[in-house]
């Protein structure tokens, strides 16, 4: 078996600090976060072992990294840790001090201890589609905060008409602009090869819309169809957390929160359409309530049913069939 090497990276805007072992001693070097930069942390990797790089999500700036990573695949793969859990370790390691090569190292020890599984890399298909997903939800949720002003403005009699007015044009032109941004993003995953045939599947279950679908294929990316229903699970935070000690503990069951909020989002208003058309999910929703279940928990494990349905789907290669259960 082939031994991996970890690297941590602790990433910023303009540079980076990488981190690995050499002989037994952590060993630390910075470079420039650009393309000289890269090819200078190209020639510090070692050479005679496959390479796995861990760092945490840090929106543009792991980027440049990403790419980098992918044209370099096989013999390079990569680790987007999660933020808390790296939080977490390193608060445990009982070191106040926080820098930037320490934090290189915290990623390399957390790395080696935990040796979490690397990243299918995504293409570029997915990553354009989850580009135009994600601003498409920032244009909505300026659209809603301008159209929540404007609500405001039209009923306080101190706000100059022409305001209102201009408050208007700009709700309707940002209207627009989201119209224009879904339906890039929706002809993208019906006319794509690599997309399509997902994208007709996951709408084919009741509940499931062509934005919901849309939602599944960019923020899961190549993991929706070759994950575990538990990692699906896991990564839209719909995993149950207990909280139990002894006879005195017995703190409810919550979820865990540790993944995409916008899975989170798109999945709880597909299980609320769902659990009223969708007749596998509505049975499923109405065993919960009469085993005591209230609405909420019930409606969140109906959440995490249609996950398990959406992966079946996908693994089986066929449609939604709807066979109920009593």
């Amino acid at each position: 078996m082939t031994r991996v090497t970890w690297i941590g990276v602790d990433l910023a805007k303009a540079s980076f600090v990488a981190a690995r072992r050499q002989q037994g001693k952590c060993i630390t070097e910075e470079f420039a976060n650009d393309p000289a930069g890269l090819a200078s942390f190209g020639a510090w990797l070692p050479r005679r072992s496959r390479v796995c790089v861990v760092f945490e999500p840090t929106g543009p700036y792991g980027r440049r990294l990403e790419a980098w990573l992918g044209q370099r695949w096989p013999r390079m793969s990569y680790v987007l840790a999660n933020p808390r859990r790296v939080r977490h370790f390193a608060r445990a390691a009982a070191c106040a001090s926080k820098t930037d090569v320490i934090d290189a190292r915290r990623l390399l020890e957390f790395a080696e201890a935990f040796q979490p599984p690397a990243r299918p890399r995504p293409t570029p298909i997915t990553l354009e589609l989850r580009a135009l997903w994600r601003h498409q939800l920032e244009l909505r949720k300026l659209l809603d905060g301008l159209r929540d002003r404007r609500q405001k403005a039209q009923v306080d009699p101190y706000i100059p008409a022409a305001l209102v007015e201009g408050l208007g044009e700009l709700a309707d032109r940002l209207a627009a602009e989201l119209a224009k941004i879904q339906a890039q993003a929706l002809t993208l995953a019906r006319t794509e090869r690599s997309l399509r045939p997902r994208f007709e599947l996951l709408v084919s279950i009741p509940g499931v819309g062509p934005l919901t679908a849309l939602a599944l294929l960019a923020e899961y990316g190549p993991q929706l169809a070759h994950a575990s229903p538990r990692q699906l699970t896991r990564y839209a935070g719909l995993d149950p957390v207990l909280r139990q000690s002894g006879s005195s503990v017995r703190g409810k069951t919550r979820i865990s929160k540790q993944g995409s909020s916008r899975l989170r989002k798109a999945l709880y208003m597909a299980a609320l359409v769902g659990v009223r058309w969708n007749p596998v999910l509505r049975s499923f929703y109405e065993r919960r309530l009469r085993k005591g279940l209230t609405p909420k928990p019930a409606l969140i494990a109906a959440m995490r049913k249609l996950l398990h349905i959406c992966y079946g789907v996908l693994k089986n290669d066929q449609p939604f069939v709807a066979v109920a259960t009593p």
